[in-house]
């Protein structure tokens, strides 16, 4: 295991010493002062919350909690039940498969537990079969309607079964998941709070952002088959990875409530290299289009087949038919692709959109690549990575990360609700390394996307049911200031 000062030395590699030193700030406030800790007592359910949601339980049925247990500290243990029995929503049940604990401390609480609380259903194996394994078995034994997955030294917030339970009753959902933050490893901080997006196949691909909570329908879990052994450390992902690719009825609960303990020992933080081996594995099994997956810099990089003898047409517009044409030669020589013609768009702001949305109608091409004259491509993979992404179906715009000449994010995808990529060292990741892995946003650029021409929405018209990606593995200098000013290219509604 790496020291603290190796971890520091690496982090600091990739992301530069400024942004390292503002990630130890505020990793210490959280943890030393607790700045979201104060935050999350306050945005917690208040009493009075929970008592109206005792009161109006939904009308969801019997939610099942599986919980593999294995010489579990009874300390951590102990606080996941005393999380369970405070539910705001009485149907459920914990289903606590003990997989031949040695520890008596770990068998004597599961005991105690059971005589104390009739929905608590212990079951002792006489041997561990893993967490794929001991998980499976818990939902063989399950009676809920829905199945929802726990660690065991995890803590559930008091509210937690009662949001899924509503969202139950509303969508009926095959599949849903909720925001989390983390506990300090003593319990006693809440910090790094995780919200989530809703469903993005592509982001999913690239990292497990669903875990936890997750609660899947208990028929289609055994549709689907339930865990598969092989995958320890990602199993969850292969899981879910399996679950939307049965599924598209998936829902995102924005509560935070599950608390993820910080346990130097978990095998995420020990084992890291055998978790992503594990999701690179789930991906080559289960993507529709063939995919070579490597863990790269600690993430999963994933390299699609595309489609060759495919023409992209590069449609690249100024307000001059030089600069045009002399992006076209840069173009060519930065990054040479077999199959490509140009449209040059000699257009004013103004009028932007209405060029490029007549250079797409006119065109005859596989692929159109829209490009400002005014940037530069500065990876000679460029075309590739993109056109993994534009094949897909239903993505409606690829945008590789824009950068300026001091290697500053000036683009990397409009996501609602944030905007704080802009500025950031490229390489440095941000909130959770997201601009280090290819994810889903909610709109891009005009200054350089590429998009399928049968995927093609007209610019600045709504587009519902198209998706965007982002992909930090081409990248594409623009400083073009009036055109990175223009609202997303296609709104969302």
């Amino acid at each position: 295991m790496m020291s603290r000062w190796q971890r520091f030395r690496e982090y600091a590699e990739t992301h530069g010493i400024q942004y390292t030193l503002y990630r130890c700030g505020e990793k210490l406030g959280q943890a030393a002062l607790g700045t979201w800790d104060r935050k999350w007592r306050k945005e917690k359910a208040s009493e009075e919350t929970l008592r109206l949601q005792r009161e109006n339980p939904p009308k969801a049925g019997l939610i099942s909690v599986v919980i593999p247990v294995y010489n579990t500290k009874p300390v951590f243990l102990k606080e996941l039940l005393e999380s369970l029995t405070a539910q705001s929503y009485p149907e459920w049940e914990a289903i606590l498969y003990d997989g031949g604990s040695t520890r008596r401390e770990t068998v004597s609480l599961l005991d105690r537990a059971a005589e104390e609380e009739k929905r608590f259903h212990v079951v002792h194996a006489a041997e561990n079969l893993g967490i794929a394994g001991n998980t499976n078995e818990a939902i063989r034994r399950a009676s809920g309607e829905y199945i929802a997955l726990c660690d065991h030294d995890d803590i559930l917030t008091p509210d937690a079964l009662w949001r899924m339970a509503e969202a139950i009753e509303k969508d009926d959902p095959d599949l849903l998941y909720s925001d989390e933050d983390m506990i300090t490893e003593n319990g006693k901080r809440h910090m790094d709070p995780h919200r989530k997006p809703g469903y993005q196949p592509e982001t999913l691909a690239a990292e497990n952002y669903m875990s936890h909570l997750g609660v899947i329908r208990a028929r289609t879990l055994r549709e689907v088959g339930g865990l598969r052994e092989g995958y320890d450390g990602s199993q969850d992902h292969e899981l879910y990875l399996r679950i939307a690719a049965h599924t598209r009825r998936i829902v995102h609960v924005p509560y935070i409530l599950y608390s993820w303990r910080k346990v130097k020992s978990s095998m995420s933080r020990t084992h890291l290299d055998q978790c992503l081996a594990a999701g690179c594995r789930a991906n080559e099994d289960l993507s529709a289009i063939p995919v070579t997956a490597v863990p790269v810099d600690r993430k999963i990089r994933l390299w699609y087949d595309f489609p060759r003898g495919k023409i992209t047409e590069a449609v690249i517009f100024s307000s001059t038919e030089e600069a045009c044409r002399a992006a076209l030669e840069d173009l060519e020589q930065a990054a040479p692709w077999p199959g490509l013609t140009a449209t040059l768009a000699v257009t004013d702001l103004e009028g932007l959109y209405e060029a490029l949305n007549q250079a797409a109608e006119e065109s005859t091409a596989d692929y159109l690549l829209f490009l400002d004259a005014a940037g530069m491509v500065e990876t000679r993979h460029f075309f590739r990575e993109l056109l993994m992404y534009a094949q897909m179906d239903g993505v409606g715009g690829v945008t590789p990360v824009l950068i300026d000449r001091k290697n500053r994010i000036t683009f990397g995808g409009w996501v609602k609700g944030q905007n704080d990529q802009a500025g950031l060292k490229n390489g440095a990741g941000g909130p959770r390394d997201r601009m280090n892995k290819v994810h889903n946003v909610d709109g891009v650029s005009p200054c350089c996307m590429m998009v399928r021409r049968d995927q093609f929405v007209p610019f600045g018209t709504e587009n519902p049911g198209r998706r965007y990606v982002y992909t930090p593995h081409a990248v594409f200098l623009c400083e073009d200031e009036e055109v990175l000013k223009l609202s997303p290219t296609v709104p969302v509604p």
